[in-house]
């Protein structure tokens, strides 16, 4: 579904990524795990189209997309719901949710459809759907970010860090979330620090290390074969 080959993304002078490979199949849960700064973000920015590859190419569903607007790239299916959630806070629930499906150019009763299902995934947003963005808590506009994302219909949904920030009981609840949403029929790349949880819910993993994959295997292996202190450490 998704094929990185020598990606290679620069800011400026600086080598965000060095030549990265990396796949995701359809179906599946994949974790990007690593330090901060080894580069889990700026890869999701330049598979979205945010930031173009110096070298490499990438493929979605058979086709490149490594010089594709991120426009077209989201009315391709693939949709990025990047770190720190980025709702507009000042439109409720209900706006941001409606906000997703724009680029799909449906009629409003099949929005509505959809919302819907997107509440079905997220029941806790159904009493907050008149609450604007800013007064939502961290756990809630992290809810409405991803629900968002899925008004856009995803083949492909790619998540990054959802788990920041939140309460430890909210945190296991996002997880299962995640696997509900996979179940439910979309593929998912999960950038996460939190890499036993991340892990516990992933078909395969690759950890980044200074730019490069450092190791890459099913998510069982990683579990039992990586040290803890090289995958970082995990929030409680």
């Amino acid at each position: 579904m998704l094929r990185l080959n020598g990606v290679e993304t620069r800011y400026g002078k600086i080598v965000a990524l060095r030549k990265i490979s990396l796949e995701v199949k359809e179906g599946e849960i994949v974790a990007l795990l690593g330090m901060n700064g080894a580069g889990k973000s700026t890869t999701l920015k330049t598979i979205s189209g945010l930031i173009r590859p110096k070298t490499g190419t990438i493929e979605f569903m058979g086709k490149r997309i490594d010089h594709v607007s991120p426009e077209e790239i989201v009315r391709q299916g693939l949709i990025h719901v990047p770190e720190g959630r980025k709702i507009f806070p000042g439109l409720t629930v209900r706006e941001n949710l409606v906000l997703g499906a724009t680029g799909r150019k449906i009629p409003m009763s099949q929005v509505n459809k959809d919302m819907e299902e997107v509440l079905e995934v997220f029941p806790d947003l159904i009493p907050l759907m008149d609450r604007l963005g800013w007064s939502l808590s961290g756990g809630q506009q992290q809810m409405c970010a991803i629900g968002r994302g899925l008004m856009a219909k995803p083949k492909l949904l790619m998540l990054d860090e959802p788990s920041l920030g939140l309460a430890p009981v909210i945190v296991q609840n996002m997880f299962q979330t995640i696997k509900k949403i996979n179940r439910n029929g979309t593929t998912v790349l999960l950038v996460e620090q939190n890499a036993r949880q991340s892990l516990a819910i992933s078909h395969r993993g690759y950890v980044l290390e200074a730019g490069k994959v450092a190791a890459h295997d099913t998510a069982l292996k990683l579990l039992d074969g990586i040290q803890n202190a090289y995958l970082g450490a995990t929030r409680s």
